[in-house]
């Protein structure tokens, strides 16, 4: 049964796993330019762990450990090799010989077209969920190459899966990147878009997940925020990412198992907007926790995901 809205080890059956990328968090030791340690408390309060004590935390019903995101490439890592590295499952510097910024290289994208965990999740049968919504313009402004996909998105594109709308966020079946929809409803045609409570977009995850074997979201406020590309402080952007782990935590059902990782630090130094090459966290939470335990870096992480679903 549940026990504050997380799930009880007692129950075997694995329904569904909602995999959640938060860009740019990294752990490092409490300071005061350290808005991490401290910058969850509603999920800290609810699980009743400290992010930053020994690397590793564990209770009855989830565990979290530190894992490496440098992947043995030297130099910082970046979104473009770390989002490839999590939805392709292959070390992603190490194929390409460094660390990418943002977007995945040519050959990361001939890569992910034939590899990826949604290409894996659908061969054994099981149905994906891309719970990203893209707003108006979007496709307009890739063809006019003002933007380019993310490693996710070009993974998701080349399975088939559609990619969600505004239509699916009024209708509360996706989630914006920006997690309350305050930055997206900004958007030309977006302005009926409500703003919405961050636990209420990590409810939308969960209930997703009744009808979905994985669903899969990721977000960049913390970071945006910790390069200042955002109206928000990496504070209020993680306070945006803790509404929405707390909105999934609590609605997971018995057999749900929620795993939320980063690419690289960022937001955990506010001394520099680059990048940091500190450990990043890999929380687990529910009956398929266990699979997470022997994960020690970014590309094992896939393959946790699998071996869940697998069981």
């Amino acid at each position: 049964m549940h026990d504050g809205g997380v799930c009880s080890p007692a129950i075997v059956f694995f329904m569904a796993i909602i995999l959640l990328l938060v860009d740019g968090v990294g752990i490092a030791p409490p300071a005061p330019t350290n808005p991490v340690a401290g910058g969850l408390p509603k999920l800290q309060a609810l699980l009743g762990c400290e992010w930053w004590l020994g690397g590793n935390d564990h209770g009855a019903h989830w565990r979290w450990h530190a894992i490496d995101a440098t992947l043995g490439v030297p130099g910082l890592p970046q979104s473009g090799t770390g989002h490839a590295t999590l939805w392709g499952g292959f070390n992603a510097p190490q194929a390409i010989g460094r660390h990418q910024p943002s977007y995945p290289t040519i050959a990361l994208r001939e890569r992910l077209t034939h590899e990826s965990l949604f290409h894996a999740v659908q061969a054994r049968g099981k149905r994906v969920a891309w719970a990203n919504a893209y707003l108006p313009g979007y496709a307009d402004a890739v063809a006019a190459r003002r933007l380019r996909h993310t490693a996710a998105t070009w993974a998701v594109l080349q399975t088939g899966l559609p990619l969600r709308e505004v239509s699916n966020l009024l209708a509360g079946t996706a989630v914006s990147w920006d997690i309350d929809q305050r930055l997206a409803r900004t958007r030309p045609d977006c302005e009926a878009l409500p703003i919405i409570a961050p636990e209420t977009a990590g409810l939308r995850l969960a209930q997703l997940a009744h009808a979905y074997d994985l669903v899969a979201f990721e977000t960049y406020l913390p970071d945006l925020a910790g390069h200042g590309r955002i109206p928000h402080t990496p504070a209020q952007a993680l306070q945006l990412a803790d509404g929405l782990l707390c909105g999934v935590v609590r609605a997971l059902r018995p057999g749900d198992t929620l795993i939320v990782t980063s690419d690289h630090g960022n937001s955990e130094d506010m001394t520099s907007s680059v990048h940091t090459r500190n450990p990043v966290p890999l929380l687990a939470v529910g009956p398929g926790m266990a699979a997470c335990d022997d994960v020690s870096s970014l590309d094992q992480v896939a393959h946790a995901v699998l071996r869940v679903l697998d069981d």
